[in-house]
Formats: structure tokens, sequence, C-alpha cells
């Protein structure tokens, strides 16, 4: 009985490897290369071998050039390339650092000199090309930009504004902004290519750690109908993976009370205590194969809140709590009686021990501000203590 139920073990955990080695699919999550293979005459050279290989893991993808010398590599992860074109009769071709960003069209073309396959002919992939594929507007911001930029709380989402067209939101409702002259809830986000908002208000539902971040793209405009549904932004941000080189980071970010500046007509800094930590860890399970890559990102902070009106914009002071002595119903600092001149809704005991019907003045029930324990209400006490 054991032996059966260590083999059933196994076989899940095989199955479990296996499944996850299977690459997840996603829109607008990869990228492709495509171009045409020429002859130094400019002849098209159907029938050649092109092999891109990921720098990072090592796989590759191959196929084989069409009759008129065209080719084109779908579905290939973010990452840096090097890309090869052999045939016989021709020395091998060979350009390393394809860098590939999300959703991006990587033009390659492809000019073989005549030779024998031994003989390689190496040229230098340009890091940055003229958009020709595409219609859309937007950029690329890389995992590096990301991490190196000041980021208040380190909300990613704040990069939305290198973008032209990006302005902070001006009713306030959220957190997050406008674009070209669309509403702030109209913008989409995705992560590795998922849908990932938060219905109520269309905010951002998950917000990853920047050091698990390997690039976002943001298309502001000109989108193209594969994304649909909003008018705004579309911001993907792709997580970043293991590679055949175990990496990782650690960070802690701290801010403090004693660290900032007193605003204007404060007599005291807002109290704010703030440390955000965690890191990252990527690697090879199976090289060339399978990878993992973890993330962790904990935040711990204490700070002062305001309490605004039911719309949210305007502030109305810090939040009041009630002191020791007013939890024990002394409420007698200060001078003159300190419940003004409102009434009692219903009965109570006043001072002097004696129930008062309801509509009688609390300055009249408690001249002194000295509320009796015989007025507590059980379940507002309880509410105390929470």
């Amino acid at each position: 009985m054991k032996k059966r139920y260590c083999t059933r073990l196994i076989i899940s955990l095989v199955v479990a490897a296996a499944l996850a080695a299977i690459p997840a699919k996603a829109d607008e999550l990869y990228a492709r290369i495509r171009g045409t293979v020429l002859d130094f005459s400019g002849a098209s050279v159907s029938g050649a071998q092109i092999t891109a290989t990921n720098e990072g893991t090592g796989i590759a993808r191959q196929l084989v050039s069409r009759e008129d010398g065209s080719y084109e590599l779908i579905s290939l992860p973010v990452g840096v390339y090097t890309l090869s074109a052999t045939k016989n009769g021709f020395k091998k071709f060979e350009t390393t650092g394809v860098g590939l960003a999300v959703n991006q069209v990587y033009v390659l073309n492809i000019r073989l000199s005549p030779g024998v396959v031994t003989e390689v002919m190496r040229v230098e992939a340009n890091p940055v090309q003229v958009e020709t594929t595409d219609m859309q507007l937007g950029a690329v911001v890389n995992g590096q930009t990301i991490l190196d930029l000041p980021l208040n709380g380190r909300d990613w989402i704040q990069l939305q504004q290198l973008q032209p067209g990006v302005v902070s939101q001006s009713d306030r409702r959220t957190d997050t902004y406008a674009t070209n002259g669309s509403q702030a809830q109209q913008n989409s986000f995705l992560i590795n290519g998922a849908d990932s908002n938060n219905f109520f208000g269309n905010t951002p539902a998950i917000i990853p750690s920047p050091d698990a971040i390997a690039e976002f793209r943001m298309v502001t405009n000109t989108i193209n109908p594969e994304y649909g549904r909003n008018s705004g932004a579309i911001v993907n941000a792709i997580i970043k993976s293991g590679t055949n080189q175990f990496h990782g980071s650690l960070f802690e970010f701290y801010r403090d009370t004693s660290l900032n500046a007193t605003r204007w007509f404060l007599l005291t800094p807002d109290v704010l205590h703030r440390n955000q930590f965690g890191g990252t860890v990527g690697g090879p399970l199976w090289k060339d194969h399978t990878f993992f890559f973890l993330s962790y990102q904990g935040t711990r902070e204490n700070r002062a809140e305001n309490i605004t009106d039911y719309g949210g914009s305007a502030p109305l002071g810090l939040v009041q709590v009630f002191t020791k002595a007013e939890r024990g119903g002394n409420f007698s600092e200060g001078t003159g009686c300190p419940f003004g001149s409102n009434m009692s809704p219903i009965q109570f005991t006043d001072s002097n021990g004696v129930v008062q019907p309801a509509g009688t003045p609390y300055c009249t029930l408690w001249p002194n501000g000295i509320v009796p324990t015989t007025d507590f209400n059980s379940v507002a006490e309880s509410l105390l203590d929470r």
C-alpha cells in the first residue's frame, strides 16, 4: 500500500513538473523576428536554416526560409538572441545581441556570402530599430530603468508619466493617470499579457515588485484591435524569468519621519515609518530546458491618515481617537461643558444617578463632563477594545 502511494506521488510530481515546463501562452506577450534571406546579388535564398537562440536560456527556435527567401520566427519570449543562417554554398551568417521587447516585431534581413558553412560571417545587431511594422505609439521601459528611477512606494505604475500625453488624474478618485485626454479609469493593465485590472475603478489589481519586472510596454495611441475595451493606455508588464545562470537581488528601502521635511502650516512632520524589503532569485532547474524565478516584497508601514469627505477629495483632518480618560467616561479636560447644546436622543442617567428622559441636554445630564459607566453601551465598549 505504501509502495503504491509513493508511486502515485512520484507520478504526480513528474506530471506537475512537466506542466510547469510548458511555456504559458498569453496575448501580447511575445516578440517575433522576420526578414528576407538574400545573396550578395540581391537574389532571394530559399531553404536557408534560420536559428534563433536565447542567450540567457539557451533555448533555440528553428525554421527554413520560404521560396521567396522570407522567414518569420513568432512567439519568441522577451530577451536577447543570437540569430544564425546556414545553407550549402554559403558562409554561415551570425548576429548577436538581438534584443526583443514585448510585442515587438524585429526586422532582420540576412545577406549570405559565397563560401563554405564552416566559415562564419558575424554581424553586430543594431540595438535600435526604426518602427516600420506597427502603427501603435508607445515605448518600452526596461527593468534596469525601473530600478534606477526614484519611485515613491516602489510603485512602477508612476512611470506612465514618462510617456507624452500622460498626466495625473484630475478627479483624484484613483492613483492612475490619464492618457491623451482619456479618463484615468480607462487604462488597461496586463501582467505577462493577462488582464490585471481591479474592476472597481479599473485600477491595477496586482502591482509586482520593480525587481521582478523585466520590462513593461506602454501603448498610448493607435491601439491595435487585439487589446480593445479601454480607450486609455495599455500597460503590459513582463515578469523576469530564470536563465542558465543563477541570479538574484536583495533590497531594503526605508522612509521615516526624521528624514522628512515638515510641510507648510504644520508644526511637526507627518508621522511615517515605512520599510519595504525583499529579494528575487532565479536560475535553472534543467539547463537549457526548465527555469525558475521567485520574487518577494514585504511592506511594513505606520503613518498618520487623513479623514476625507464622502467623495474622497477634501481632507477633514487627522483621525481622532479617545484618550484613556475618555474611554473611562471622563471628558472634563478643558473649560466649560464639553458637549455643547446637543440633546440626548434616548434616556440617560445623569451625574446624580437620576434617569432623565430623551431630549435632555447633555450639559444638563453631565455638567462636569463625567459620564457614568451605567450609561455605557456594551457593544460600543467592545468596539473600543478592538
